[in-house]
């Protein structure tokens, strides 16, 4: 049974998220003109002039209100640039014989022209598009979003956020044909991906400036996704609208992550614009999948919006038994969304989703001298992995005023996993005979979370805030039951699969777990002229406990830690924005040290970092480029007790120093444009294990992609585009004592796109030249290998 006294603090965390804090007064909201004179960019291209004052909301952020007489046939001259939404709409407007007026700091209405009393004018009423405005999750125009909202829980500029950050939208999703989160981030500068090769069990290997982002820095709508063992919740990239990647520590707005960053999966939403797809899918590997998505309104005054986006797959890993039997990678997912939004103030969006995976497991391939074999360890009739999960929650937002705006995210959440593999246990004196060993997983998650914010838009004299409070609370529990048995050998050079193999039942291990984090967060960004500056700070508290069913024993830990960040920027005239910050970040430590220490609980596991660096928007493109240099220094790591046996201390240290270059365009007539360069210099700086001024296993000195899609605008090949892409992956290493290298490697990727009414048919191939990509070695007999060259063709209709 669970001590009261948690119990009771359970109560009141949950009391303190979901009860709306108390809002005090505050100043005037920043004037209309304040609003206006912000800077945006603009990609409208001549149309309709509805559909022109649309896409103006949508890029501004304004609200737009016109006469219901508005003329549909009037058409709008096309916008491009980066300039003041004033300026952007008095160009729009050219022409129209209509004028504008701020009604709010983000509500603009337009008005006919004044004429003379004689001509009978009349006032038109008014209609309001309230879907216009843009978000920090809104789909993106092309290759470059003007908005981000994982960075400070506001929507925010990317230019003016004082910390590293890039969006992968949905068009780039979609031009590369993106089958995992891993594969999304390729061409993401920092990230570190794939580092176990091939993984049917869907884990997301991934490194964040040399620091380990798989278990802690997960985050679907900016709601963490725990772990626990096998048990990881999955996403399924179809269903997503964009993918946020915050590199350095972000523990001031999300609590526990590692020091290198988190990964923000952003869903798709229900969208006022009704629009409808069927995809189809075919490849090498045996792959087979169909996918869907609809949404639009359902009733006829939009208050009422859905969504419905599902997936079938049926596919193998590219990885076989010696008796031709693949190994699987099957998914069946769907989640439905409902939106409700009574008035242009409130929404409320519900949503679930499911999602089921079968494959074979584990691709562990025999390997002798750090050369892997086609030889799978495991055997078909014993080896799989099984994953059920389901999400369910809302998005709640109210906006009492142009002031105060409340905002709760809740989702709970549950995964069941069940795992067989085969594992080596050595080599026989014969040289070629393993004696294997069985192992069968049986885990169960479950995750409450829930984020409440206020968030408050005043000017105090001449100082533009917005002020951001919050309370977030995460609930997790997990179960782990693991079996052991015996197995039959296996002949290296001759291997028999197919083999009887009796499910284990001698438990090695059986426990319960449970994680509870509590935190409480204030932000400002306050913006004098040009300067813009933001800080703000988190204290969390945060319990575990552990119950060992097997040696009848608990482990219990508490703890309260504080965490900050501040930054500088300065948004020049000409698109420079230079910046500087410092962030924090922690990770706690498991486990208790020795009984000559007091067998006491670890202390967290802290990351430091001073960025600095500068982001360019060019005028006159829908261009973001970036650079940014950056020093992490992450204490109280756990190393070897010196002084007591089998023990461990939080006594070690790791640095990560380097160079980050990002570019992102999207240019007139059909061209986007992507690159990166990434420079790493990690290093153990404190360890009692001999690898001190080792450099971390799996983190590449040096990283660069590009790529490049276009869509030929007109003439006879006016429906083709070509899409091209190259990524270089430095070398690394595989062990910690630095013995084992893995080398560097260079990929080539391509797709094809041609249209053909309603319907694009599109080619896409990675790995083009299928090269044998080695992604690292853990030991002489433990190398995985990356994914051969897959080919995917389909076909996508939109109605």
């Amino acid at each position: 049974m669970r001590p009261t006294s948690l119990a009771a603090r359970h109560a009141l965390a949950w009391l303190l998220a979901t009860t709306c804090l108390a809002a005090p007064a505050f100043a005037q909201a920043p004037a209309a003109a304040e609003t206006a004179q912000a800077l945006r960019r603009f990609d409208i291209p001549s149309q309709p002039l509805p559909a022109a004052l649309a896409a103006f909301g949508l890029q501004s952020g304004l609200q737009v209100s016109y006469p219901s007489a508005l003329d549909a046939g009037a058409t709008a001259p096309g916008v491009s640039g980066v300039m003041t939404p004033e300026e952007g709409l008095r160009r729009l407007l050219s022409g129209s014989g209509l004028t504008w007026r701020f009604a709010g700091p983000g509500t603009v209405t337009l008005v006919p022209l004044p004429r003379p009393a004689a001509d009978g004018a009349m006032a038109l009423p008014q209609v309001d598009v309230q879907a216009a405005a843009s978000r920090g999750y809104s789909p993106v125009v092309g290759m470059v979003a003007p908005l981000s909202a994982t960075a400070s829980k506001t929507d925010t500029p990317l230019s003016e956020i004082p910390q590293s950050i890039s969006v992968v939208p949905r068009a780039q999703l979609e031009q590369q044909n993106v089958q995992s989160i891993s594969e999304a981030l390729r061409y993401v500068p920092g990230v570190a991906i794939e580092s176990y090769g091939v993984d049917p069990k869907g884990f997301d290997w991934i490194l964040l400036r040399g620091f380990n982002a798989q278990g802690t820095s997960d985050y679907r709508d900016g709601l963490r996704q725990a772990n626990n063992s096998y048990s990881f919740f999955r996403s399924e990239p179809y269903a997503l609208e964009r993918i946020e990647i915050l590199r350095g520590p972000a523990s001031v707005l999300y609590g526990q992550a590692d020091a290198g960053g988190i990964v923000n999966r952003v869903s798709k939403r229900p969208s006022a614009t009704p629009a409808r797809e069927v995809l189809i899918q075919a490849g090498n590997n045996n792959r087979l999948q169909a996918a869907v998505d609809a949404t639009g309104p359902l009733d006829q005054d939009g208050h009422f919006l859905y969504r419905l986006v599902g997936v079938v797959r049926r596919s193998d890993t590219g990885f076989a038994y010696g008796n031709g039997q693949e190994v699987g990678d099957d998914r069946i997912y769907i989640a439905p969304s409902l939106t409700w939004a009574p008035d242009s103030s409130t929404s409320v969006t519900l949503f679930a989703d499911y999602l089921r995976d079968e494959s074979g497991g584990t691709i562990n391939l025999i390997t002798r001298g750090a050369r892997p074999s086609r030889n799978l360890v495991g055997d078909p009739n014993f080896d799989l992995f099984s994953q059920k999960q389901f999400n369910i929650g809302y998005q709640f937002e109210h906006r009492f005023n142009s002031t105060l705006t409340l905002r709760q995210n809740l989702r709970y959440a549950e995964v069941d996993v069940l795992l067989n593999n085969l594992q080596l246990l050595a080599l026989g004196a014969d040289g070629r005979t393993y004696s294997r060993y069985a192992r069968r997983f049986d885990e169960h998650l479950s995750q409450f979370s829930v984020d409440t914010q206020l968030q408050a838009d005043f000017t105090t004299g001449p100082v533009a805030h917005t002020l951001l409070g919050g309370v977030d609370y995460y609930r997790t529990a997990g179960r782990v039951r693991r079996s052991i048995g015996t197995a039959p050998s296996l002949d290296r050079l001759n291997p028999v699969y197919g083999v009887s193999i009796a499910y284990p039942t001698l438990p090695q291990v059986d426990y319960n777990s449970w994680y509870d984090q509590l935190g409480l967060y204030l932000q400002d960004q306050a913006r004098i002229d040009r300067w813009i500056f933001t800080l703000g700070g988190r204290f969390d508290s945060y319990s575990s406990d552990t119950h060992n069913e097997l040696a009848r024993t608990r482990t219990s830990q508490d703890d309260t830690t504080f965490t900050g960040r501040a930054g500088i920027s300065y948004a020049a005239p000409w698109g420079v924005t230079p910046y500087v910050s410092y962030s924090e970040s922690f990770v706690p430590n498991s486990g208790i040290s020795s009984p000559a220490t007091g067998s006491r609980p670890f202390e967290p596991s802290f990351g430091r970092q001073w960025e600095a660096g500068v982001k360019y928007q060019p005028d006159g493109m829908d261009a973001l480029l970036t650079a940014a240099v950056f020093d992490i220094v992450k204490s109280n790591v756990l190393t070897t007790d010196l002084r007591s046996a089998g023990f461990s201390v939080a006594e070690g240290e790791v640095r990560s120093r380097g160079l980050e270059l990002e570019g992102r365009a999207s240019l007139v007539r059909g061209l986007d444009l992507l690159a990166s360069y990434t420079y790493t210099d990690a290093e153990v700086t404190r360890s009692n294990s001999g690898t001190a001024g080792k450099e971390p296993t799996l983190v590449p000195r040096h990283m660069a992609s590009a790529w490049a899609h276009y869509r030929v605008p007109g003439g006879v090949l006016e429906s083709l585009s070509l899409g091209a892409g190259i990524r270089y992956i430095g070398a690394t290493w595989g062990d910690q004592a630095n013995t084992l290298r893995v080398a560097a490697h260079t990929l080539l990727d391509l797709a094809l796109g041609y249209e053909i009414g309603r319907a694009r048919l599109q080619l896409t191939a990675t790995n083009l030249t299928d090269e044998r990509v080695i992604s690292t070695c853990g030991a002489q007999d433990a190398c995985y290998l990356a994914a051969g060259r897959t080919v995917i063709a389909g076909v996508r209709y939109r109605f």
